[in-house]
């Protein structure tokens, strides 16, 4: 049904001397709808179709679009549609609208009854408003974009909120099992009836901790403060359980920063004293009571210090190292809390170590022995140093991502960089190769002859990372 100005108009001035209550409030939330915003789509001579005229008015502002939507309701007949799969094209349902299955909405879907999803609905950003003048069913909400629902919303499972830029608005009630505002607005003018409620600006490490009370343990990070949202809705369009049977302890993260028990008998004022005139207790990043070693950094301040419980690393001028070599043999550490690493290298009778925190702050120490035996005795000793407190790790951080090493050159007119990981048994490298391999063990090895060549043409380690800091394990 064409769609003209004298005629529109006129009914929405009509429509819009009834609304009150919720329903006007809910209406009002992103500015008083006028009949002048629906004014401004039409042109004096020509006709709008509905699809059309959502689409003039879209994105922007729910005001607008949800006063369109209930004029539709009132001139457009009734007509129940089934949407498979997904809407992406602008699209205005006269009637009931049922999915079958999930939902995924990127384009403009108006619904002027009810609206039923056997599965997740979700949308895609400001590209994709949804109004449902009805009430809207659901087994899982994912939203990003604007949605506005005059009747109830009601969500079995979960309702997230993704980004700060648009917002989710209810005129009636909002019953979920747990609601996840996140940083989205999500505002309801009826009651909200939800089992577990995130509100807007929740920090990820309060999150993970309140989600290990009813949510499965592979469904939240306390390290990395967060909950894997696209993990959980995938299990509600699955129809796999999500919550736990019953309530469980809160888990809470181990503070990043050495606790008063790690740091008990240690001389910390001492020992950053003697750091470096600007490192204070404060500075202190890692410490280990049994052995006295104590780490202290402070970005822009001063470098890595590490104390080794008799004295500095780095003290002495460090040996030279022929860089051409391949490294006899390596072990990588990492440590959630704080994310440090220290990464050993053996080159015949030198060791190279680095330590360092995830994409931040590296420093190299070298130390040279009088035979290769020697230097091989001494690395076994700081692995069993290290592998209490850290964990031995080859190409993957557990929990986090894919271990990628980046190496920088700076004598050139301008500063490369370059990196690489391996995954599974593929060597994949910042240059653009993708080396396949029998196994993960060849992989590595190829790792090794990788990072000779870069050294060789004047490279040097600049930081250990993981995905999603690292370029490559974010691919």
């Amino acid at each position: 049904m064409p769609l003209t100005q004298t005629e529109f108009l006129p009914r929405a001035e009509a429509t819009l001397t009834r609304l009150d209550g919720a329903v006007l409030d809910a209406l009002s939330h992103h500015g008083e709808p006028t009949v002048e915003s629906l004014a401004q789509v039409f042109d004096e001579e020509d006709s709008l179709t509905p699809a059309s005229l959502i689409q003039a008015l879209c994105p922007g502002p729910l005001s607008p679009v949800g006063l369109a939507a209930l004029v539709l309701r009132e001139v457009l007949a009734p007509e129940d549609a089934v949407l498979d799969g997904s809407v992406s094209e602008t699209r205005v349902v006269t009637g009931n609208a049922r999915a079958p299955g999930s939902l995924l909405v990127t384009r403009p879907l108006i619904v002027l009854g009810d609206l039923e999803v056997a599965g997740v609905l979700e949308d895609q950003g400001p590209d994709s408003t949804l109004v449902v003048l009805g009430r809207c069913s659901a087994w899982g909400l994912q939203t990003s974009g604007n949605v506005l629902v005059l009747g109830d919303l009601q969500v079995r499972d979960v309702i997230q909120g993704v980004y700060n830029d648009d917002s989710l608005v209810v005129a009636g009630d909002l019953s979920t099992r747990f609601l996840d505002e996140n940083d989205h607005e999500v505002a309801c003018y009826g009651q909200v009836h939800a089992e577990h409620h995130l509100e807007n600006g929740r920090s990820g490490d309060d999150a993970a901790s309140l989600a290990s009370t009813f949510l499965l343990p592979a469904l939240w990070d306390l390290d990395l403060g967060e909950i894997h949202h696209d993990a959980l809705f995938e299990r509600i369009r699955r129809s796999e359980p999500a919550f736990t049977d019953a309530p469980q302890p809160r888990q809470t993260r181990e503070p990043d920063a050495p606790t008063a028990e790690e740091l008990e008998g240690l001389d910390i004022e001492g020992i950053a004293a003697q750091a470096s005139k600007k490192a204070r207790a404060k500075h202190v990043i890692y410490a280990q009571r049994k052995t006295g070693e104590v780490w202290l950094l402070s970005p822009g301040n001063f470098p890595l210090q590490i104390f080794d419980g008799k004295q500095f690393f780095g003290k002495d001028a460090p040996p030279a190292l022929d860089v051409k070599q391949r490294a006899s043999e390596r072990a990588t550490f990492w440590r959630k809390r704080g994310d440090l690493f220290l990464e050993l290298e053996r080159f015949g009778a030198v060791i190279q170590l680095h330590a360092g925190t995830n994409n931040g702050s590296m420093r190299t120490f070298r130390f040279a022995f009088g035979t290769a035996d020697a230097a091989v005795l001494e690395l076994r000793r700081l692995e069993a140093r290290y592998e209490g407190d850290f964990l031995r790790v080859t190409s993957e951080i557990p929990g986090r991502g894919p271990l990628e090493r980046e190496f920088a050159k700076h004598g050139g007119p301008k500063a490369e960089y370059t990196s690489a990981i391996v995954q599974g048994a593929t060597l994949i490298t910042r240059d653009g190769s993708q080396e396949r391999f029998g196994d993960e063990a060849s992989a590595r090895s190829a790792l090794e002859d990788w990072i000779a060549g870069k050294r060789q043409a004047g490279f040097d380690l600049k930081v250990l990372e993981w995905s999603p800091s690292g370029l490559l394990g974010k691919r």
